[in-house]
């Protein structure tokens, strides 16, 4: 029908009519917010490629790094993310209302949503990482201590993985108010503290790859705290208060999940044995994390974690729905 149509159209007199004005305000803005993202990116793989240089120093170095990133990542990529992508739209509504408040009070919700359930996970790679690392990566030609070097390498990463999570929605609150450059600006820094940090953990203390991965977490912890004194400026504060009552609250939860979950693991491999297969050591792990989940779920009640309860009610409507 549409091919009929047609020449009914040119008949008509109907012409396409394509303009690409590069001139057009809209598309020099959209140019220059997209070239300070090119920024943000070359500045990342800058780093990125020193990375893998000095990781070449050990023997099987990179895939130790790549392997615990890997892992260290996802609970950002599953849980975090998700929580960015639902607020992105409100945030950018917001200021574009002139509303900073409502900016600011979104940004708050996102970043005590994530701790809640990022600073959890952190401390539970900190006490899993050989269990899960054994049950996912120790296979075929990897050996016991290629397995032990990921896991402290994970444990390395797992220091920094709230203040990875916490830049990477502070990013995208500045995306929302229509400012790349100030992102942009504050990862090249973090990308040479980052640098100058592994040359120091690796070449000066001789942490190998684990050292490596500090300097990770101490790039970010700098952006981090960065960004979150930009931002304050811009939006004349970030609910710092209740996000810091929020987070006293979470740490002690989430130790004592660490510690259901440390104790839980070492239990279930005294009871195994050290020559557990697979199975066992899958057992081993699911046990753990689920003694962790239990006690912080318990912890969150007692000690009256509202952003718990609105995390849980996300999730039962997402399966009702």
């Amino acid at each position: 029908m549409t091919i009929a149509l047609w020449p009914s159209l040119r008949r008509l007199g109907f012409r396409w009519r394509l303009r690409f004005d590069w001139n057009h305000p809209a598309v020099r803005r959209l140019g220059k917010l997209a070239l300070w993202v090119v920024v943000y990116v070359v500045a990342n793989q800058v780093a990125y490629v020193i990375i893998i240089v000095l990781s070449g120093r050990f023997l099987g170095g990179y895939q130790i790094y790549a392997s615990a990133f890997i892992l260290f990542q996802l609970p950002h990529a599953i849980f975090a993310v998700s929580i960015f992508t639902a607020l992105l739209p409100a945030m950018s509504g917001r200021w574009a209302d002139g509303d900073a408040s409502g900016v600011r009070t979104l940004f708050s919700r996102g970043l005590r949503d994530t701790m809640v359930i990022i600073v959890p996970a952190a401390l539970g790679y900190l006490v899993l990482a050989l269990p899960i690392v054994r049950v996912l990566l120790q296979h075929g030609n990897a050996v016991p201590a290629d397995a032990e070097l990921i896991a402290r390498t994970l444990q390395a990463f797992a220091v920094g993985l709230p203040f990875f999570s916490a830049f990477q929605l502070l990013t995208r609150t500045f995306y929302a108010m229509q400012d790349t450059r100030t992102p942009a600006l504050v990862n090249v820094a973090a990308a040479v503290v980052n640098v100058a940090a592994d040359v120091v953990y690796v070449l000066w203390f001789g942490w190998d790859v684990p050292g490596l991965a500090l300097g990770h977490a101490t790039s970010y912890l700098f952006a981090t705290g960065v960004c979150l004194i930009l931002l304050r400026h811009r939006l004349d504060g970030i609910d710092g208060r209740r996000v810091i009552r929020t987070v006293v609250k979470i740490v002690p939860a989430s130790v004592a999940a660490a510690g259901a979950a440390l104790l839980s693991s070492e239990g279930m491999q005294a009871l195994l044995g050290s020559d557990a297969g697979t199975t066992g050591r899958v057992a081993q792990v699911g046990v753990a994390v689920l003694a962790g989940l239990l006690v912080f779920v318990a912890s969150t009640l007692i000690l009256q974690i509202e952003e718990a309860d609105d995390l849980k009610d996300a999730v039962l409507r997402r399966f009702r729905g």
